[in-house]
């Protein structure tokens, strides 16, 4: 567990902080979130939205987010959370039809959660639909924009200032609405922004630096979305992406059927995308709403020329087939194998250093020893099983035992030293690119846009944009941001885990992908990545961390909420030492908190406590699972103590106790429990195509490290890179804890699950 009391040396750094503020605007205190001047008119809902109509948004992307860009991005997401209903709710898309539910007369519980299931798995498809949609978009649309030519291996060295100065290059590109896709592959864009780092690798492989360069149009996009927040574009923008890309403006117009070649034989197939829908479905089909279509997560499928099985495992053997394939013909590297890891910006050694550069090993691993096992892994002869992910480690866990295949590869005649840790490292990163992963992308961009519909969903019930306040809450929420920032660049050994509000200011940054390099890398001394996954426990546990050390620094109270969590983290702030002289300045903080009134206008089930989209569950061994669990009881214990005790001191105080519900509404109004907003939210097993987008593997299974690279904390997409949103080492023991996926030096919240 992570000590969470301020040593010394951080005593000392929490008054270097107040005395020399950071060098980033806004430094004003934040101004109340809830309270206004009680002589102001509230304007009437239509004054309020069509003053959005008139953001300020430049053709420059600013170094530092404005409060326009904030309500631009609250614009776009009320889209997004429309969209989300408007697919959930259409009865019969996909051949999804509510009335399912009466073939087996279900009723009660089990026909609302057979009925929320289907609600979600239209959604699930849709946003499968939208990946594939989006990727034509990018190789049609994106790429012929620029006349890129993909990265070579050759070209990863310093000498070659186009690698090494790559986020500095790229001119600004003028977009305008006709120029933006649909509002799906849109959805699919913002959500892969949101993981930076993947994003710059997938921009240097693509060699795309205006895209880089000019992030999200802002423009383009205000102006397409209009005061009733509705997304439209000109019919001429409509028939471009037709023309361009082979499918329809609506994704709900395109074919019931995905067209892929066969990766045995190469004869093309036509896959339904789900089988859910037929006239007769099974009770598990109506109650799991799991088939075997290629949008369903057990796809099987029969070639009808060679016989072969096709199914999700084999789809992504085939791409690290491909994969070594271009890199053996055409010199393009893995992913994976990029980024330096501990900075995130392009790996570029000395041109004489190239030959044994750590983080390139799994290139030269897989050209130079592994080509032949992997190519040949896929039979078209052999057609009664598909190969997985599982059998690629294997071959790795194999090769890089023998520390004369390890001396060979990195260029010595004879013997040669072990792997060192930067490569097994490298192997890691490298291998996250394909768990559940078929895509050309460095991650599996179906489950980021539905981890961060959650995030959709939370700001939606916040509503900021029909605040009267809604200026003032962004300036508000920008500068906590800035502090955030402050944190994460003084603390590079913790992981900072950031507000609702926080978080919105965070991600808004972050769509301007240049700027928001820039900006970290000044005050962080590196490219601050945005973990797509951390283990709930990890998470809760480095909010308190955040909190406490938020009050420290700037003497203010971190999460402005009422719900029991955050009274339970606030009460485990108060100072034994400091009640010995009367009150603690934590306790101070808080009665202040609750005497000013701004805590009545902060409501335990809508307020900006943690953000936790990004939470997920970890799945183990047996051995670290038990430790798993006992440590988690252990926090459920220090938790309801502090709540006990926040209770007690509520009464004291005359004021209610802090409410306690475990009960949350999911998107479509059926209830589940969960413990705290800290906990990764309950997606619907079997839903998905690609797994459970808050589920993270790290022991020994499919989705975890190649043994003799990893300690147990990295699995598929969730590793933690060093000084990223990671640990110093990128995983550790559990997984779970500083120097674990998510320890260190980065972020705990956002880019992807939970509350």
């Amino acid at each position: 567990m992570e000590k969470l009391s301020l040593s010394e040396s951080d005593q000392n750094m929490t008054k270097q902080v107040l005395e020399n503020p950071p060098l980033t605007p806004p430094t004003d205190a934040p101004p109340s979130y809830a309270i206004a001047d009680p002589d102001d008119v509230e304007p009437s809902m239509e004054e309020m939205n069509t003053a959005f109509a008139h953001l300020k948004i430049p053709a420059i992307p600013p170094y530092f987010p404005t409060a326009d860009y904030c309500l631009a991005h609250l614009k776009l997401l009320s889209a997004f959370h429309a969209l989300k209903e408007d697919i959930g709710y259409t009865d019969g898309l996909f051949g999804l039809w509510d009335s399912r539910v009466e073939i087996y007369r279900l009723e009660g519980d089990s026909r609302d959660k057979a009925l929320a299931k289907t609600r979600e798995k239209r959604w699930a498809l849709f946003v499968a639909r939208a990946v594939e949609r989006f990727e034509a978009w990018w190789l049609n649309f994106l790429c012929r924009q620029e006349q890129s030519r993909r990265l070579e291996v050759k070209d990863m060295v310093l000498e070659n200032g186009l690698f090494a100065q790559f986020m500095a290059q790229g001119a600004i590109q003028k977009w305008i609405s006709a120029m933006l896709p649909p509002l799906d592959v849109l959805m699919v864009w913002h959500a892969f922004v949101l993981n930076p780092r993947n994003y710059l690798e997938d921009c240097l492989r693509f060699d795309l630096k205006n895209l880089w360069a000019t992030g999200l149009p802002w423009q383009a996009i205000d102006a397409a979305i209009n005061t009733r927040f509705v997304y439209d574009v000109p019919d001429s923008g409509k028939s471009e992406f037709a023309g361009l890309t082979g499918y329809n403006w609506n994704n709900s117009d395109d074919s019931l059927t995905k067209k892929l070649h066969c990766p045995r034989c190469t004869i093309q197939l036509e896959i339904p995308w789900t089988t859910c829908g037929g006239e007769k479905p099974t009770l598990a089909e109506v109650q799991e709403a799991n088939g075997s279509g290629y949008g369903d997560r057990d796809l099987l499928f029969t070639c009808n020329k060679c016989r072969g099985i096709v199914n999700h495992d084999l789809l992504r053997v085939a791409k690290f087939k491909k994969d070594t394939e271009n890199l053996m013909t055409k010199d393009w590297p893995l992913g994976g194998t990029i980024l330096d890891p501990t900075t995130g910006t392009p790996g570029a050694p000395p041109r004489k250093s190239w030959p044994r550069y750590h983080y390139t090993f799994p290139n030269r691993l897989v050209r130079l020893e592994l080509r032949s096992n992997i190519i040949n892994m896929i039979d078209p002869y052999y057609t009664t099983s598909a190969p997985t992910m599982n059998d690629i480690k294997d071959h790795i866990e194999t090769a890089i035992k023998d520390r004369s295949v390890v001396g060979k590869v990195n260029g010595f005649k004879t013997g040669g030293p072990p792997l060192s840790r930067p490569e097994r490292l490298a192997i890691r990163k490298m291998m996250s690119r394909y768990w559940e992963n078929n895509s050309i992308f460095a991650l599996e961009l179906g489950g980021a846009v539905l981890r961060q519909s959650v995030f959709v969903d939370k700001m939606h019930s916040l509503d900021w944009l029909h605040s009267p306040t809604a200026q003032n809450t962004m300036n508000r929420l920008l500068t906590k941001y800035s502090r955030f920032i402050t944190i994460i660049a003084h603390n590079p050994s913790n992981t900072a885990v950031p507000t609702l509000d926080v978080d919105l200011a965070w991600h808004t940054h972050q769509l301007l992908p240049r700027s928001y390099c820039d900006y970290t890398v000044q005050r962080c001394r590196k490219f601050i990545d945005h973990d797509d996954k951390i283990d709930e426990d990890a998470l809760s546990t480095s909010f308190e961390w955040t909190s406490k050390t938020y009050e420290k620094f700037f003497g203010e109270i971190y999460s402005e909420c009422t719900c029991w969590y955050c009274e339970a983290i606030r009460t485990k702030h108060h100072s034994s030492t400091g009640r010995l002289f009367g009150i603690s300045k934590s306790e101070k903080l808080n009665d202040d908190f609750y005497d000013s009134g701004a805590a009545k206008m902060c409501p335990p089930d809508n307020s900006a406590h943690i953000s936790s989209h990004n939470a997920v569950h970890v799945s183990d061994n047996a051995i670290k699972a038990y430790t798993f669990e006992r440590l988690r009881q252990r926090r459920k214990m220090e938790l309801e103590e502090s709540y006990e005790k926040a209770c007690k001191r509520a009464k004291k105080k005359g004021r209610e106790p802090p409410p306690r519900d475990e009960y949350y509404y999911g998107a479509w109004g059926y209830p589940y429990m969960m413990y705290g907003p800290y906990m990764a939210m309950p997606y619907y097993g079997g839903v998905y195509y690609a797994g459970d987008p808050c589920a993270m593997n790290v022991g020994g299974g499919a989705g975890a490290c190649a043994a003799g690279t990893c300690s147990g904390g990295v699995a598929s997409g969730g590793c933690g890179s060093p000084g990223g949103c990671g640990s110093g080492g990128g995983c550790g023991s559990s997984g779970a804890s500083s120097g674990g996926c998510g320890g260190g030096g980065g972020c705990g919240g956002g880019g992807g699950c939970g509350g």
